[in-house]
């Protein structure tokens, strides 16, 4: 049967197999083809004569005001201009600071001692690619398309244009009949209006039994449960640079952040059992690029960050759950933002090197105790560096590795010792590097990979630690120069490293194993696309799912999938939009969930897919209400995805959206 034919099908908008609590977002005027023609509205003429018979003349006013922004230029794509412009005056803002000689604040500072050169022509450096002041055409939607002004506004007007005719019906027959109709008529109005508002209001609206969606026009009898996006409602303030954190009691605390014109010291909270966002109690202190953390007792402790102003903070304070109450528990000895900071085994939180915005990179360290809620210096570390590596050992200590000193690439390595609060220098490594990736390994062992040691000095060394012995031991080259790549720990030990950047002219497609029980690099078949900036999940079969990334000439839609029992890849057929910058969620059923991204400059995109990892087939999901891209995404613990900000095509989002399985 035509799929656009059913003798039960009635016209309904498509929030009815959609589950959107929000109808306008369908409106969105981001969805519109090549042609610039709205792709809701691409339907066969057959569609068109049904509706003449329909009286829909106020269902229309309400759909083309939902559609009013259709025609409309994107006038505010300037701030991307002022978004640059403030990124430049910024030490490390998206790493401006190290590539923007142009406007370097800080004259002592050269890109060159931190990110290799070549690393700047990179899409992602400062969203070059995708924050130009480019003006989408406007949409040439017509209104008339959907409702032609052939339609009449009700029955009653073939009737009111033909007067001639209307003295021929005989009063006795006539009147009954136009009774009957405007009560017809009448009723069809308010349960047009009562739909209307039972859409806005409510977050899911299931139509299961032969409904017509205006996106596919299938209908459908089936009682399964559909995943869908719907809107969670706007988050008071556009950020970005934010922090959000899962509290013990399964909301989301969001902090501080960057709103595209200033920084803030605003906080609030997200509720998944009622999809309500609540203001909470201000922060002391504006801030962006912060550290925040969960405690073992339930309290949030926030530290450092940069307040826009070309001032760093050394100030730190706690929130607490219960009372929503912010406290300033005294200050860091040090300013600092881009510093790291772990929670340790006794819940204690370690923060070491960053920068300050001065002429050099820290090398202090310092100890918040929830306990008592002070700060202690543990001493300084020997050597400034930002850009390191530093993991938690299976014994409690903490390593550090690597990074950039401000005047160089480093190779040594010291460990800390939560039960002496001390740092002890251990051997060195056998390469400097910095933008390497450290993995620990099941036996304990600690495996560093790639890098660089400089300036356009990509590195394929790679070296293990043996924190029982303190000696690190070279396990051979790597078959690829790599940097920025993707390494992930495989079920049976093994090491899985794929694509990055050599500091070439292309991105990278070699994939290759690292096992630990011989110590030896084993070259897997290529991937089938090179890529960077790409997305890896291990998935519960043991499998790994790449997606997306820049390929160097374009953003990528395909996905392969490695098996490490066979060490092949095999492509699970493209996802339907090209993707990177975009996030990927591992599902409790199994499922990848990836949502957003950019498809090429400028292209922001609000689609979502899913892959079955057991047939390799991607599903497409119903869109989010908004595009984005270098947004949040948290898996809840009641199995929802909560997505919240990013940057779209008009500037940053305040928006957030609650995806349901």
């Amino acid at each position: 049967m035509d799929i656009y034919q059913s003798t039960k099908v009635s016209f309904v908008p498509r929030i009815s197999t959609t589950r959107w609590s929000n109808q306008g977002v369908l409106m969105n005027n981001q969805q519109q083809n090549n042609n610039g023609q709205n792709l809701l509205f691409n339907r066969p003429e057959q569609l068109l004569d049904n509706l003449q018979s329909l009286s829909l003349r106020n269902y229309s006013k309400y759909q083309q005001q939902k559609y009013r922004n259709s025609n409309e230029q994107n006038s505010s794509l300037n701030k991307f201009q002022r978004f640059r412009d403030n990124l430049q005056s910024l030490p490390l803002e998206n790493d401006s600071k190290y590539q923007n000689n142009s406007n370097e604040q800080n004259p002592s500072f050269n890109k060159s001692q931190s990110l290799p050169n070549d690393v700047l022509t990179l899409p992602v450096d400062n969203h070059s690619k995708y924050q130009q002041n480019h003006n989408d055409p406007s949409s040439s939607f017509n209104k008339s398309q959907l409702f032609p002004d052939d339609v009449p506004s009700s029955p009653l007007e073939n009737y009111s244009n033909n007067s001639d005719e209307l003295e021929t019906i005989n009063k006795t027959t006539y009147y009954p009949m136009a009774f009957y109709i405007c009560v017809g008529v009448s009723l069809f109005l308010i349960a047009t209006t009562a739909l209307a508002w039972h859409i806005s209001k409510i977050d899911i609206i299931v139509f299961r039994t032969e409904v017509l969606s205006m996106d596919r026009l299938v209908a459908t009898s089936t009682t399964t449960a559909m995943p869908v996006w719907f809107d969670t409602g706007d988050m008071t303030y556009a950020r970005r640079n934010h922090q959000a954190s899962i509290l013990q009691n399964g909301k989301v605390l969001v902090t501080g952040g960057f709103s595209g014109s200033a920084y803030l010291n605003s906080a609030e909270l997200y509720d998944p059992s009622t999809g309500v966002w609540t203001n909470t109690n201000n922060m002391n202190s504006i801030r962006g690029n912060h550290q925040a953390f969960v405690l073992a007792n339930g309290k949030v402790l926030v530290t450092g960050g940069y307040t826009g102003s070309s001032t760093y903070l050394n100030a730190a304070e706690l929130y607490d759950p219960i009372t929503g109450i912010w406290t300033s528990i005294g200050n860091m000895n040090s300013m600092r933002a881009y510093h790291q900071a772990l929670v340790l085994a006794n819940g204690k939180v370690l923060v070491t090197g960053g920068y300050d915005g001065g002429s050099s990179f820290l090398n202090t360290a310092e100890l918040y105790d929830s306990t008592s809620g002070s700060w202690t210096s543990t001493g300084n570390i020997n050597s400034m560096r930002i850009f390191h590596q530093a993991s938690i050992l299976q014994n409690g200590k903490v390593l550090v590795t690597g990074g950039d000193s401000g005047s160089g690439y480093l190779n040594n390595a010291e460990l800390y010792d939560p039960s002496t609060s001390t740092w002890t220098l251990t051997a060195n490594m056998n390469s400097i590097r910095a933008y390497h990736q450290s993995s620990i390994l099941q036996n304990g062992s600690v495996l560093v990979s790639g890098g660089c040691s400089g300036s356009n000095a990509y590195v394929n060394s790679a070296e293990l630690y043996n924190p029982t012995t303190g000696v690190w031991t070279s396990t051979g080259n790597m078959n690829s120069l790599r940097a920025y790549h993707q390494a992930s720990v495989l079920a049976n030990g093994k090491v899985l490293v794929a694509g990055g950047y050599d500091g070439g002219s292309s991105y990278l497609n070699t994939a290759e194993l690292y096992d630990s029980t011989s110590g030896s690099w084993t070259s897997t078949v290529n991937m089938n696309s090179i890529r960077v900036f790409h997305q890896a999940s291990i998935l519960q079969n043991g499998t790994v799912l790449v997606t997306g990334g820049d390929s160097g000439s374009g953003y990528l839609n395909n996905a392969e999938l490695y098996d490490p029992s066979t060490s092949t890849w095999t492509l699970t057929g493209n996802m339907n939009s090209m993707r990177a910058y975009h996030q990927s969620s591992i599902l409790q059923n199994g499922s990848v969930l990836v949502s957003g991204g950019c498809s090429g400059s400028n292209a922001y995109v609000n689609s979502a897919e899913l892959c079955n990892p057991t047939t390799g087939v991607w599903t497409t999901t119903f869109t989010m209400n908004s595009t984005r891209a270098e947004h949040t995404g948290s898996l809840l613990t009641n199995g929802k995805v909560l997505v919240a900000g990013g940057l779209t095509t008009s500037g940053f989002l305040n928006s957030a959206e609650l995806y349901q399985p």
